[in-house]
């Protein structure tokens, strides 16, 4: 393992948007809700520390088809963001659907972290990914029942 700066323009791409939440709270606050409990909080943290670590330190160093793919997802999760911003930055705008997908804000920077695991042929990647994927869409799915979104 060594250093990737691809890997940490990937991590700083999925986490930026966040960042929109500290300037553009959503109107009217952000409602109690209920996650899907412990088991799912403690597996999406550690997938979320194991991603951005891996990934980070992949020693994937050159794009290839996988990487167009990777961006292709974070270039979709982005443009919910705008979604967001564009709808009026309503908290239940986080949680709605996009087509069939239910909950896509969490289902793409999941999705661009399983990609990133396929471009840079980590078995260790993947393994937080799958922990990532089961505590955010479990933790994700709840917060938009308790909110009763469409």
């Amino acid at each position: 393992m060594s250093f990737s700066w691809p890997g940490l323009l990937v991590s700083l791409a999925v986490l930026a948007p966040n960042a929109l939440l500290l300037a553009f709270r959503p109107v009217g606050g952000i409602p109690a809700t209920r996650d899907a409990g412990l088991v799912f909080t403690v597996l999406e943290r550690a997938g979320q520390v194991g991603c951005l670590a891996l990934l980070t330190m992949s020693g994937v160093s050159s794009p290839d088809g996988w990487s167009v793919a990777v961006f292709g997802a974070i270039a979709v999760y982005w443009g919910l963001w705008i979604r967001y911003l564009v709808r009026g930055r309503h908290f239940a705008d986080l949680y709605a659907p996009l087509g069939v997908i239910p909950i896509p804000m969490a289902v793409f920077p999941v999705a661009a972290f399983a990609l990133s695991a396929a471009w840079t042929w980590s078995p260790w990647l993947a393994i937080a990914v799958v922990a990532l994927a089961i505590g955010h869409l479990g933790n994700s799915w709840a917060i938009r029942g308790s909110l009763r979104v469409g």
